[in-house]
Formats: C-alpha cells, sequence, structure tokens
C-alpha cells in the first residue's frame, strides 16, 4: 500500500483549478490517474473504511473531480474514474539552481538567443524556487502548442514525420536533432547551450518539448501518443532523448 501524500495537488476541471491537500483524497485521485478503479479497489488501495471513502469520493464527485459509473459486467457495482487533468503539486522550495540562473541571465544580456533561452528556464525553475513542481501543466501547454503547430507539417507516417520535426526543431532551438530509428525509434537534441549552462539537477526538464512532439504526433497521425524524455542534461547526460511511442 502506497503511503499517503503529505502535499497539496493541484487538478483541473472545467470550473478551474482545484488545489487537494487530503492525504486519502490524493492517494485516490492518484490510483484513478493509472485507470479507472472499483470502489471495492479503492477502499482495498487506501485500507481505510468503506464509509471513510465514500464520503470522500462523494467530495471527489461534487469537485467534478472524479465521476461514478456502473460496472458494465455487475449494474450493483460502482467503477470510478478522473475526470480532472493533474497539473502539478507543491514542494519543497529548492533555490540553487534558480539562483545560477539568474546569474546567466545578466551574463548573457548581449547575446539575442541565450539570454531568451536563459529568460525561460529562470520561468521553469522559478516556480520550483518558490515550492511548486509545474512540469504537468508545462506539458499540458506543450500539447496545446503542439496541436496548433501541426498543420506546419505536411507528413502523416511517422519517419517522414519524426525527419520534418527535427528539421523544424533545429532551425527554431539552434540546436542539433537527429532521428534514431530503432525498435523505439527517438529524437536525439544536442544543445550548445544547455551542455554550457544547464544545471545537472537528477531529472529532465523539458517538459515543454515532451507536450510539444506529443500534440503534434498525435494530431498528424490521427493516434495516441506517447514522448519521455529518457536522458537529459538535468539527468548529467550530453544530450536529450525523446522516446516515441505510437
Amino acid at each position: 500500500m502506497a503511503k499517503p501524500e503529505t502535499k497539496t495537488e493541484f487538478f483541473y476541471t472545467e470550473r478551474g483549478l482545484i488545489a487537494v491537500d487530503s492525504p486519502v483524497k490524493l492517494q485516490i485521485l492518484n490510483l484513478l490517474r493509472e485507470e479507472p478503479k472499483s470502489f471495492d479497489e479503492i477502499v482495498k488501495y487506501t485500507a481505510k473504511a468503506k464509509s471513510t471513502i465514500s464520503v470522500h469520493l462523494n467530495n471527489l464527485r461534487a469537485c467534478e473531480l472524479v465521476e461514478e459509473n456502473s460496472d458494465p459486467e455487475d449494474r450493483r457495482k460502482k467503477i470510478y474514474s478522473l475526470t480532472s487533468q493533474y497539473m502539478g503539486c507543491s514542494q519543497e522550495p529548492f533555490l540553487e539552481h534558480y539562483r545560477n540562473l539568474l546569474e546567466k541571465v545578466a551574463e548573457n544580456g548581449n547575446d539575442r538567443f541565450c539570454f531568451m533561452e536563459a529568460l525561460f528556464h529562470v520561468m521553469r525553475f522559478g516556480f520550483e524556487a518558490y515550492g511548486i513542481d509545474n512540469a504537468p501543466v508545462v506539458r499540458m501547454i506543450g500539447r496545446d502548442i503542439g496541436k496548433c503547430l501541426s498543420s506546419n507539417f505536411e507528413s502523416s507516417t511517422p519517419e517522414a514525420l519524426f525527419n520534418e520535426i527535427a528539421a523544424f526543431i533545429e532551425f527554431h532551438g539552434d540546436c542539433r536533432v537527429s532521428v534514431l530509428m530503432g525498435d523505439s525509434p527517438a529524437l536525439q537534441v544536442e544543445d550548445d547551450f544547455k551542455a554550457r549552462f544547464m544545471p545537472a539537477i537528477g531529472k529532465p526538464f523539458c517538459a515543454l518539448r515532451e507536450g510539444i512532439l506529443e500534440g503534434v504526433l498525435k494530431e498528424k497521425l490521427g493516434k495516441e501518443c506517447g514522448v519521455i524524455e529518457t536522458e537529459c542534461y538535468g539527468t548529467g547526460h550530453t544530450r536529450c532523448l525523446f522516446e516515441i511511442t505510437i
């Protein structure tokens, strides 16, 4: 059984952003982020009384964070699914990378590209410095951007589209992009700016680019596509590697 969360998490519905800090509610929501679950599965996962889970589920439904449906195989049973989007969470403020990047902004005031690149990453790490992990919402914004950008691409087959996207990223990102067509296709991005200036933080920080790639691929191929950054300058690697599943 997973340990109850002690942080605040943010979920988006049509009513706006909703903050949740109840450990039991967060257990339920994070379980449903994986896939819909029955009432009994939720009770077993949380190890709470049925009455307690019933109260929490009713509250989550009232907030439009989850919905209840009858099990098609047994109408007496209820299935619960997430109807909201996970947008991020609170975290321990992390200032070191933010301060380093503020210095990079000052140092590159006369270099237009480096200044704008540093400014973008200051915004990204600025949220972490003030105690918010905003990677999920950055990724979602990336998907929206990718969807809008998709009209700039002509290809409708995966490999041709990968090459088009690689050329697009190179043109706009001042970097080198290679298409790797192995068992799992991937885009390799080598970026001189990140190699010189970005700190190794122990995790990837290219959530926006992940989202953009997913948005373009889904729109052009008409299929669900997943993009995961498995290597990054943020993880101490000498490239960013985006693995693609279709």
